[in-house]
């Protein structure tokens, strides 16, 4: 089987026949959940599998991709973190640069990140940098786990041009500036710049720099293997919900962990960014590194659920309902003293959630980063 498709239509189909590859996450999934002596049948992931063996997952790389939910994932991890005392890895951050990017062009390195506290480690990391394998192993512990975030590229295209306003199409001068981008991006942009408006999704996972020159289809899939083996879950901005679940059978976390609020999301465009027919296949040949890996990261999460059995679409129903009863509770500004009280039941232990709970998961990423600083350094700039 190929490791990528050419079409977002192929790419829906759901994987019916595992591959005989064992992928990284497959071998993550089996030795974390699988009881001794399992049969063939599914197992049950009632609740959080309090077995010795397996322990709450608390190292975590994620990978924050600029323009794909990921403030919202984002979120999900720093209330973690908050709520355990673990370590985040946070940026140097000079006047006048935004405290939630370590980088926007290379990884981290001990140049642009907080060192760590005397007696520390760092736990969790979860600011905009780019990924590199060996970068990333330097400063997490051995058993860090690496999660990533991919959104469908036209739409990660189209929440790019409202936000960032890449120049290489917005300096152009035409009623149309995007449609006309589209018939000839080269002109505008080098096929190996690091610009928003050219694989920026393929450019923060650290593809090759040739592959943007050469666009190789052997190059790509090769790439994307090596992604695979070092990457145990990719969430995918389409399928959030089923990311998530699948994220908390694999790092064994309570359903209360990840609850979420959709933040940062503009409902606007930009008045210059019109499209016309055509567009959409314009594009997806310009980026088709992109399409190379979100294809690839969609068939491997729907293969991911497959593996769950049928209980995977149980918690799922049951997540969803919950989410909905604590988005009315949280949109109404409760009072402190009167949380949400969710009951135990198949998936859960009975917990309650506060007006505190809201308010964090509603709190924007540069003010929680903020408070995440000033707690683990006490003090917010560090170069003046």
């Amino acid at each position: 089987m190929r490791a990528f498709i050419e079409s977002r239509d192929d790419a829906k189909l759901f994987i019916g026949n595992f591959t005989n590859r064992k992928s990284l996450s497959e071998t993550v999934f089996k030795s974390f959940n699988e009881p001794e002596n399992s049969s063939s049948t599914p197992f049950n992931f009632s609740k959080r599998n309090s077995s010795l063996d397996v322990k709450e997952r608390r190292h975590i790389a994620f990978l924050k991709v600029h323009k794909a939910a990921s403030s919202t994932a984002q979120n999900i991890f720093l209330r973690f973190a908050k709520s355990r005392d673990l370590l985040v890895v946070l940026p140097l951050v000079p006047k006048f640069f935004y405290p939630n990017i370590i980088s926007m062009a290379t990884s981290v390195t001990d140049k642009n990140i907080l060192p760590v506290p005397n007696g520390r480690i760092y736990e969790v990391l979860c600011c905009h940098v780019i990924y590199n394998k060996e970068a990333f192993a330097r400063i997490m512990p051995p058993d860090t786990i690496n999660i990533g975030i991919v959104r469908d590229p036209f739409e990660h295209f189209i929440s790019t041009l409202n936000y960032m306003r890449p120049s290489g199409v917005f300096n152009i001068e035409s009623p149309d500036p995007v449609s006309v981008f589209l018939q000839d991006p080269t002109k505008y942009v080098k096929r190996s710049s690091q610009s928003f408006a050219n694989n920026r999704m393929s450019f923060e996972f650290d593809f090759p720099k040739e592959l943007f020159e050469t666009r190789d289809k052997a190059g790509i899939e090769r790439y994307l293997q090596k992604l695979d083996s070092e990457f145990e879950l990719v969430l995918i901005v389409e399928m959030f919900d089923e990311s998530v679940v699948l994220m908390r059978r694999l790092l064994n976390w309570g359903i209360k962990d990840i609850l979420y609020m959709k933040l940062n999301s503009r409902k606007h465009l930009y008045e210059r960014i019109h499209f016309k027919p055509g567009d959409v296949q314009l594009y997806k040949i310009w980026a088709e590194i992109d399409y190379a890996l979100y294809n690839f990261f969609f068939k491997r999460l729907q293969t991911q659920i497959q593996y769950q059995g049928p209980t995977f679409h149980e918690e799922l129903l049951y997540f969803r309902s919950l989410r909905q009863d604590m988005q009315i509770y949280c949109e109404k500004k409760p009072v402190s003293s009167v949380p949400f009280h969710v009951v135990s039941s198949q998936w859960t232990d009975a917990f309650n959630i506060t007006k505190e709970d809201c308010d964090y998961m509603m709190k924007g990423e540069i003010p929680f980063i903020r408070e995440i600083r000033m707690e683990q350094y006490g003090f917010y700039n560090d170069t003046f």
